[in-house]
């Protein structure tokens, strides 16, 4: 697709390059004409074998417009959608929207540690999204590295909100190890969700920035790898004690993340 252009919402887009995958679909960046701006395009594949796959799709496809449109009324933290369009005789959707410089997982792969101030920037900002998906009682279910966006100034944004749900909404197994909780991950059938179970999610990132690794897979969570020293960071660790836990009763909740002192203090 490099190179070529597409007519997206009668606006010409020329594809640039391949960025990577997101949920349900491939993610390029391209020239928006005629103003020559930069964005990412999501393509998503609308055939499928399965009707019941294809509809899915295109529902990811409208649930991600819609759910992005509605929380950037209220955060910077999370990447603006510019346009949707489908296209029934290519058989794919496309949704336009504003491109970072990389996700977050290339931007840790490329250093060998953070400073802690780096650190309590970017966690402050992941505060300022679970705090937003918290009001809209909305569950990401996935939030991780791969789906957090860098901009300029360490600017971090959530994005891939194709599988968010509403709190309550009842969901099969779903997310990554070991970034999703393991109610997402080890659900037999159906489970119910609540936004406890991002959670998880925040307390996973914040362990892969402190000890540039990813958390165990069996309990204690919270424990350090072990070519590596604990932190000195007391606040730090009683976040890490407090999200990565097993049980969803358990775990801290996203009133209790915002007002700690690891968030709230410098």
């Amino acid at each position: 697709m490099a190179k070529q252009s597409w007519i997206i919402h009668k606006r010409q887009y020329t594809f640039e390059r391949y960025l990577g995958n997101g949920s349900f679909g491939f993610v390029y960046a391209a020239h928006r004409q005629p103003d020559n701006r930069l964005v990412a395009v999501k393509v998503v594949s609308l055939n499928s074998e399965s009707p019941d796959r294809a509809r899915r799709n295109s529902e990811s496809v409208v649930n991600e417009f819609q759910k992005a449109r509605e929380l950037t009324k209220t955060t910077d933290h999370i990447v603006r959608m510019f346009d949707v369009d489908f296209d029934p005789q290519l058989g794919v959707a496309y949704l336009v929207m504003e491109l970072g410089q990389q996700d977050f997982e290339k931007y840790l792969a490329q250093r060998p540690y953070l400073l802690p101030a780096t650190r309590k920037h970017i966690w402050r900002q992941l505060m300022e999204i679970a705090v937003t998906l918290h009001r809209a009682q909305i569950v990401h279910r996935d939030i991780k590295p791969l789906n957090l966006i860098m901009f300029p100034g360490d600017v971090i944004k959530l994005g891939d909100l194709g599988i968010a749900k509403r709190v309550l909404q009842i969901t099969g197994r779903t997310g990554s190890r070991p970034y999703s909780a393991p109610e997402v991950t080890s659900a037999q059938g159906s489970t119910v969700l609540t936004t406890k179970t991002d959670v998880w999610s925040y307390g996973a990132v914040l362990y892969r920035m402190t000890y540039m690794a990813r958390p165990p897979l069996d309990e204690p969570y919270h424990r350090p790898p072990t070519d590596r020293r604990t932190s000195h960071d007391t606040n730090l660790l009683d976040v890490l004690r407090h999200t990565l836990v097993k049980t969803p009763e358990d775990r801290a909740s996203v009133a209790w993340l915002a007002k700690h002192a690891y968030t709230t203090t410098n």
